[in-house]
């Protein structure tokens, strides 16, 4: 999956996905294996034990052992269990993304996470993920009725009883027994909600690797503009390469405003390398150190338990 290019979470998010679609394709080709087998098995009873009577014998045998009937009622209890843990998908990979990335979330409900995930991108970016507003309806309200009905064999309330099985009638695959039996009766309704889910998860993913990809390429910026800076220190006092010298020039000053700018969006995000460098920015690199702006910074990173900015910390209270 890394060689693909997937991040830590993707890859997740793809390997699950995998090992659930491959659990739905061979549930139809296990039973009707084992189907076979049963029949088989009961054959070769009866020829073995009918003394010329088969006919009879087998006939018996079925009329004791309904195979067929068995062999549905195992199908159907294992599309329950499979679309429950297909559910379980989403709602683990809803709490990976606000464990990645740091999501302030007390939610419980996988709509009221997804909430959180959404306000949260809103909030630090500034933008909207644009996911498909069918699934996420879909998600919310049908699937997760479903999955409740599955879990807990009834619905508490009458509203989302109605709901639940208005969907099922209109839905492909679904089949609705009395008022309180929704049966699953074709693979393809669990290909479907898979699906569902992973192109939510998807367009989440795809949109927070977007900004931080534009987070890295800021980052990779300031950090040219910096060693530009270093480079162009007054050839009277140049200091070290990895050092700032006790003064700078006009030029050097506005490159090191230029970097500041940049980093601040970035850090202001919550990226902590960028925590890290503005605030050796603000202790060393100007002329005039600005020592609780660097400090805040670097408490930011630190809380972050960003390894270099813990190092940074302890470097500076020993001086």
């Amino acid at each position: 999956m890394f060689a693909k290019g997937y991040t830590e979470i993707r890859a997740m998010i793809e390997t699950q996905y995998g090992i659930l679609s491959q659990m739905v394709t061979d549930i139809a080709y296990r039973y009707q294996t084992q189907l076979k087998g049963t029949e088989e098995e009961a054959d070769r009873f009866a020829r073995d034990n009918s003394d010329g009577d088969y006919d009879v014998y087998r006939s018996i045998l079925n009329s004791f052992n309904d195979v067929e009937e068995r062999q549905s009622c195992l199908m159907t209890e294992s599309r329950k269990i499979l679309f429950c843990a297909i559910f379980s998908y989403y709602e683990t990979m809803l709490n990976e993304f606000v464990l990645y990335y740091k999501i302030a979330n007390e939610a419980k409900q996988p709509s009221k996470i997804l909430d959180s995930i959404l306000k949260a991108y809103r909030i630090k970016y500034g933008d909207e993920i644009s996911c498909i507003e069918g699934n996420i309806a879909y998600a919310n309200s049908f699937y997760r009725l479903l999955r409740n009905l599955y879990m807990h064999g009834t619905l508490s309330a009458e509203k989302d009883r109605c709901t639940l099985f208005n969907y099922a009638e209109a839905t492909d695959g679904l089949k609705t027994f009395g008022i309180d039996t929704i049966v699953i009766t074709d693979n393809a309704f669990l290909f479907k909600a898979l699906d569902c889910f992973r192109t939510i998860l998807i367009f989440i993913d795809d949109a927070f690797m977007k900004q931080l990809s534009e987070e890295q390429k800021q980052l990779m910026k300031a950090k040219d503009i910096i060693r530009e800076a270093i480079n162009n220190y007054p050839p009277e006092t140049p200091g070290l390469e990895d050092e700032y010298p006790p003064f700078c020039s006009i030029k050097v000053r506005r490159l090191l405003c230029e970097a500041e700018s940049l980093l601040l969006c970035i850090a202001k995000r919550g990226n902590a390398e960028s925590q890290m460098l503005l605030a050796d920015l603000y202790i060393s690199a100007f002329e005039t150190p600005q020592k609780e702006k660097g400090l805040f910074w670097l408490k930011k990173a630190v809380a972050q338990n960003y390894v270099p900015a813990i190092q940074m910390l302890r470097e500076f209270e020993k001086e």
